[in-house]
C-alpha cells in the first residue's frame, strides 16, 4: 500500500514538472496537464488516497472561499445564461479551468514537500526555454510576430516574464551547500535576465508595464532580512533601476513615443486606426454597453455581433466594429457579463492574491518565496489585463489555474509542516 501511494505521488509530480516547464512551449501541454491532474484527483478520491492529515470534505470546507473565488467567472457566465436564457456551452470551456481549482489543488497536494522543492527546476527550465523560443520567433528581436505558435505574443511575453520572476524568488530556497547554491543561483539569475530580454524583444508594452510591480514584490522577498522601511526603499530602488534600464533603450523609447503619437492622433480623430486609439475606443464602447446592461451584460457570444451592428448603424468607427474583444479584461467582463462578471473577475484576482499575501510574512523563507509567486501571478494578471483580455486564451487560463493550484499546495504543505511539533 505504501509503495502504491509513493508511485501515485511520483505520477502527480511528473505531470506537474512536465506541465509547469512545457506549458508555454508545447501546443497541447496545458490541456493535457489540466486533464491529467483532473483524472489524478478523481482517482485519488475513488482510491481513498488522501494527503496526510487532510480529508477532501474538510479541504473543501476549510478553503471554500478560495474555491468559490476561482469559480467566479464560470458562475457569472452561468448566471447570465440562466437569466438571459441564452445558452452556449463553449462559453464554459476556459473558465472551467479555474472553476475546477478544487480538484487541481487536491491532485497537487499528493506531492511531498521535497517534490514541491524540486519544481523550482521546472520554473528554471521554463524560463530558459521560453527565452529561446522568443528569440527564435522574433528573429532575435528584429521582427514582431502577432502570435507565438498557439497564443498571441502578448500572452506569451506575459507568462514568460512570470516564469522568470518565479525563478528569481526561488533563490530563497535553492538547495545544497554554500558553493553549490552560489552556482545554482547564478544560473537562476541568468535565466531571469533571459526572460527580461525576452520581454524586451517582444515589444509588448503591457508586459513592460508589469515589470516594476513584479520587481517590487521580488525585492520584498529577496531582501526580507531587512526591516520594513529598508525593504520598501529597496523595492522602490529595484523599480527605479528596472524602469531606468528599459527607458535607456531606443527600442523601448520608440514604442513609448509611438503610444504618445497614437494618443495625439486619437485626441484629434476618435475614429483613427491606431493601437492605443483602438483600445481607448473599445474601452469607451464596452463601458457604454455595460451602462445599457449593468447586471448581466450582453453575453460573451454577443460581443462581436453587437460591435458589428453598432458599426453598421454608424455609432462606432469601423476599426472598433471589427474587434473581437475590449483589449481590457475588466471592460470586457463588464460589457459581456455586467456587474456579475466584474465581481467574478475581481474575486478571481483578489481572493487568491490576498491568500498568498498573508503568507509573505511567515517565518519560513521558502513559504514566503512561494507566497510571493502567488501574489505575482495574481498581480501580474491584473496588470496584463489592463491592455488585453488575457483569459480569452486557453494557455492563459491553464497557466493561471495550474500554477495557482501548484503554489497553493506547496504553500499548504510548508504551512502544515511548520505547524507540526518540531516543524
Amino acid at each position: 500500500m505504501k509503495n502504491q501511494l509513493l508511485s501515485f505521488r511520483w505520477i502527480v509530480f511528473l505531470v506537474l514538472f512536465a506541465t509547469s516547464s512545457l506549458l508555454l512551449i508545447g501546443h497541447r501541454v496545458g490541456n493535457q496537464g489540466f486533464y491529467a491532474l483532473l483524472l489524478l484527483a478523481l482517482s485519488s478520491l475513488l482510491l481513498g488516497k488522501s494527503p496526510q492529515g487532510l480529508a477532501f470534505p474538510a479541504f473543501a470546507r476549510k478553503f471554500w472561499g478560495l474555491h468559490l473565488a476561482m469559480a467566479g467567472m464560470l458562475l457569472a457566465i452561468l448566471a447570465y445564461q440562466l437569466l438571459a436564457r441564452d445558452f452556449a456551452a463553449r462559453s464554459f470551456d476556459y473558465p472551467s479551468r479555474m472553476a475546477l481549482f478544487i480538484l487541481l489543488a487536491w491532485a497537487c497536494l499528493q506531492c511531498t514537500d521535497r517534490m514541491f522543492g524540486w519544481l523550482q527546476w521546472s520554473y528554471l527550465l521554463a524560463a530558459l526555454l521560453c527565452t529561446a523560443k522568443m528569440y527564435v520567433i522574433t528573429d532575435g528581436g528584429t521582427t514582431r510576430a502577432d502570435h507565438v505558435d498557439f497564443m498571441p505574443i502578448i500572452e506569451f511575453a506575459d507568462m514568460t516574464l512570470l516564469m522568470g520572476f518565479f525563478t528569481l524568488v526561488s533563490m530563497r530556497y535553492t538547495p545544497g551547500g554554500a558553493g553549490a547554491r552560489r552556482l545554482l543561483n547564478l544560473l537562476k539569475l541568468l535565466a531571469f535576465a533571459g526572460t527580461l530580454y525576452a520581454a524586451y524583444i517582444s515589444g509588448t508594452r503591457g508586459t513592460w508595464l508589469a515589470i516594476p510591480f513584479l520587481a517590487a514584490v521580488a525585492a520584498m522577498i529577496l531582501f526580507d532580512h531587512f526591516d520594513t522601511r529598508k525593504k520598501i526603499l529597496l523595492a522602490l530602488g529595484a523599480v527605479v533601476v528596472v524602469i531606468g534600464l528599459f527607458s535607456a533603450s531606443p527600442h523601448v523609447r520608440n514604442r513609448i513615443q509611438a503610444a504618445q503619437q497614437d494618443l495625439t492622433i486619437y485626441s484629434q480623430d476618435s475614429a483613427s486606426d491606431t493601437s492605443v486609439g483602438t483600445r481607448l475606443g473599445l474601452w469607451h464602447t464596452s463601458f457604454m454597453l455595460f451602462q445599457e446592461h449593468p447586471l448581466i451584460g450582453i453575453g460573451r457570444e454577443n460581443f462581436m455581433p453587437t460591435l458589428q451592428r453598432l458599426g453598421e448603424e454608424g455609432k462606432i468607427p469601423p476599426v472598433i466594429a471589427r474587434q473581437i474583444h475590449s483589449h481590457n479584461e475588466i471592460f470586457y467582463n463588464m460589457a459581456t457579463l455586467g456587474s456579475l462578471g466584474l465581481a467574478g473577475l475581481l474575486a478571481l484576482y483578489l481572493v487568491p492574491g490576498v491568500y498568498f499575501a498573508r503568507r509573505m510574512r511567515h517565518a519560513s523563507s521558502e513559504l514566503r518565496a512561494v507566497a510571493s509567486m502567488g501574489v505575482m501571478t495574481s498581480l501580474g494578471f491584473v496588470v496584463f489585463g489592463l491592455t488585453d483580455v488575457t483569459f480569452m486564451w486557453g494557455a492563459s487560463d491553464n497557466f493561471y489555474a495550474i500554477f495557482m493550484a501548484i503554489l497553493f499546495a506547496h504553500a499548504y504543505r510548508l504551512e502544515h509542516r511548520a505547524a507540526q511539533p518540531g516543524g
